[in-house]
């Protein structure tokens, strides 16, 4: 299997972007449904985590990387509002007509994004760093697991030089033991080969991982961003305590 040691990438943990330079979208719009009970009254983004809203500990996190925060809302987006307006952070709302994942999100903030930005999931949580280029490049997050399931429930990575050729989107069979992340750091190009791009029949609505195929088949590079840490995607009630005990450590609890 592949493993991080193999890659022949240049660059250094930690922040390496010119955050004045770029954005970071937030998707945090969805019903979460796989994660009843705890969505019924609450956005998924909006759950606590040790009286703090998973929210808040993603934008701690991608504030290193950015100064502008777009978020794209939908259900209980009042609740994500009202948070974010009292925040000392640059930021902006944007809402689809509709529901249809993640590449359909990002249609809803062409007109507010930089040149590159960040896209990052509302229900994924991260501690710890990544490996990053001297300036920004597109690609994805990606790390190294032990648990195929965790590959299964997100999307598969193959690279060669540090360079991805191959995503698939929750794939049956497993080429490596790299899964993708919910982080993705794309340009503005993005934007017409998601208009490009067809429908799956995995779930009739644009992947964001046939997206990712197409530009690499039309020859744009994206990069496998090495990450080391905790990683977690909260899609189920017992994702939560995993969530906890990552972050047992914060002991101090409210806004920052």
């Amino acid at each position: 299997m592949t493993k991080f040691t193999e890659w022949h990438f240049v660059g250094t943990n930690g922040v390496s972007m010119n955050p004045s330079r770029t954005s970071c979208v937030i998707l945090c719009g969805g019903k979460g449904s796989r994660a009843y009970p705890l969505t019924i009254e609450k956005q998924k983004a909006m759950i606590t985590v040790y009286e703090r809203p998973i929210l808040q500990y993603i934008i701690d996190y991608w504030s290193a990387f950015v100064s502008h925060f777009i978020f794209v809302v939908k259900y209980k987006k009042e609740e994500i509002i009202q948070y974010v307006s009292s925040l000392s952070i640059h930021a902006s709302f944007a809402e689809p007509d509709e529901l249809r994942g993640i590449a359909n999100g990002l249609l809803c903030v062409e007109k507010l994004v930089r040149d590159q930005f960040i896209v990052v999931l509302g229900d994924c949580l991260c501690k710890g760093s990544f490996q990053l280029p001297p300036t920004f490049e597109t690609g994805v997050g990606v790390y190294e697991t032990n648990c195929p399931d965790d590959i299964r429930r997100s999307y598969s990575v193959e690279i060669s030089e540090g360079k991805i050729f191959r995503v698939v989107e929750k794939p049956k069979l497993l080429p490596n033991n790299l899964c993708g992340m919910g982080y993705y750091f794309l340009d503005r190009s993005v934007f017409d080969y998601i208009i490009k791009t067809s429908p799956s029949s995995l779930r009739n609505e644009v992947e964001i991982t046939d997206v990712l195929q197409n530009m690499i088949d039309d020859g744009k590079i994206l990069s496998a961003f090495p990450f080391t840490g905790e990683y977690l995607n909260v899609t189920f009630p017992d994702d939560y305590k995993r969530a906890l005990e990552i972050f047992k450590d914060k002991k101090v609890c409210g806004r920052s």
